[in-house]
């Protein structure tokens, strides 16, 4: 892959800022304006998802539309540097010291994308809402917050350790929020505004962005049915983008592969209905045992070699999927007829979202596939999410002492203990055209710093 399909430093100038001190930072922003000179504004790219639409939220766990747009719209208070230090994004400054506790100031005039003034009362709102969805674990050490006496920016988090606060609010699981936030009608600071649907998602520049509005016009998302159309689409020539290939039947002309990581992980969870297999670590067993040969055409990122019988032994089950998925629907009818066994029959079981959610809040669900977004970079990022998806009230207990974690562990060996399985990855990945060039963020694309070749 050729040096041009990821950001260079006069791409990445809209955020510099972020990355040090206030001084440190005005010096940055300087020559971030100059380098926006080299850098083409105006334009939009569109694409085919087989993700659902409908709604974004960044603090859900498990919503394929946050993991791949929600950096889009909403930002943290803080955000993480090159080296993992934490550094402000949203908040004035690295959390302080004071005489009332630990304080954290947001910084001035902040507007979402729909023109809602942001203050300390939607900060608190924010990190509440978090921390009661897919921020548990992450937010079990972190002091549930207060207002500042007279000062409508500050707020207070107890006498807790300013440096790990920082990183914890660095998480996109904890990303600020209005207080009057719906899902279907997602609002931020992030580079764009989103306007979803259940055909789509329309995202256009915000002008109003804490981090610098993005340099294209507006991306259009039009969401598929199947994995197939995105390729056909972009073959014929129709979109800029091709999910997860170059083309259906052949590769287009011109095209060029990207493929800019991991934004969530796919996995298989069990549920407590399952007997003996429901013990901990007997998701994993079995996914680790399904040939990577049997899933190559889902672009599941690399998978390493089986092991063991992937074969169920639990009773006759459902294996429950989004219906919006497509993708996932795509594996759930992978995964199912391998795991099956005579007398233990896995048969695919497509419901929508919000009853998935139902099920398996009532231990309903014995087997489900769906993803699960890291809370932060590394192991324990991933640890702290993964535990959360399995049982969050759990993951709050573990989160004071969580296991040893290698370095550079793989997601696989994250779940000893969880009744969660991680199959494979969800990536941003595929084909594209020439004139278009894909940032790459923290985790995936930077889609506010993406943009297309002036004269294209």
């Amino acid at each position: 892959m050729s040096d041009e399909m990821f950001v260079s430093d006069n791409r990445l100038s809209r955020r510099t800022f972020l990355g040090a001190s206030l001084g440190s930072a005005l010096a940055l922003a300087a020559s971030g304006a100059r380098a926006l000179g080299r850098t083409p504004q105006g334009g939009r790219f569109s694409l085919h998802l087989p993700w659902p639409t409908r709604s974004i939220d960044p603090h859900d766990l498990r919503d394929p539309a946050a993991a791949l747009f929600g950096a889009a719209i909403a930002d943290p208070l803080y955000t993480l540097d090159a080296a993992g230090h934490p550094a402000p994004a949203l908040a004035q400054s690295l959390p302080t010291r004071e005489a009332l506790g630990t304080v954290v100031r947001l910084r001035e005039g902040l507007r979402t994308a729909r023109k809602a003034p942001l203050g300390a009362a939607d900060v608190i709102f924010s990190i509440e809402r978090a921390r009661g969805r897919g921020a548990a674990a992450l937010l079990a050490e972190v002091p549930r917050p207060a207002p500042y006496p007279k000062d409508p920016l500050a707020i207070v988090f107890g006498t807790t350790d300013p440096h790990k606060l920082a990183r914890a609010l660095s998480s996109p699981l904890v990303s600020v929020v209005p207080r009057r936030f719906d899902p279907r009608a997602p609002d931020g600071t992030g580079a764009f505004r989103a306007e979803c649907g259940d055909r789509g998602i329309v995202l256009s520049r915000n002008p109003f962005a804490a981090r610098g509005a993005a340099f294209l016009d507006g991306i259009e998302v039009t969401r598929a049915d199947d994995l197939a159309t995105s390729l056909r689409r972009f073959e014929a020539e129709r979109d800029d983008v091709g999910w997860l290939g170059l083309g259906l039947h052949g590769e287009r002309r011109g095209a060029v592969r990207f493929d800019l990581g991991r934004v969530a992980w796919i996995v298989l969870q069990i549920g407590p209905q399952a007997g003996h297999f429901a013990l901990p670590s007997v998701a994993q067993r079995l996914v680790d045992a399904v040939p990577p040969e049997r899933l190559s055409h889902l672009g599941l990122g690399p998978l390493p070699p089986a092991s063991g019988d992937p074969g169920w032994g639990g009773p006759p089950a459902e294996l429950l999927v989004d219906e919006a998925s497509a993708h996932l629907v795509e594996v759930a009818r992978t995964v199912a007829p391998i795991l099956s066994r005579p007398g233990h029959e896995v048969t695919v079981s497509t419901i929508a979202r919000a009853e998935l959610g139902r099920r398996r809040s009532k231990g309903q669900a014995t087997l489900s596939i769906d993803v699960v977004r890291a809370a932060l970079p590394g192991p324990l990022g991933g640890w702290l999410s993964l535990a959360t998806a399995d049982d969050p009230a759990r993951a709050r207990e573990l989160a004071s002492k969580p296991p040893k974690l290698a370095p550079n562990a793989p997601a696989r060996a994250l779940t000893q203990g969880l009744r969660v399985g991680v199959l494979g990855e969800l990536r941003v990945a595929g084909g594209l055209i020439p004139e278009l060039v894909l940032a790459r963020g923290g985790e995936g694309w930077d889609l506010g710093a993406s943009f297309r070749r002036r004269g294209k």
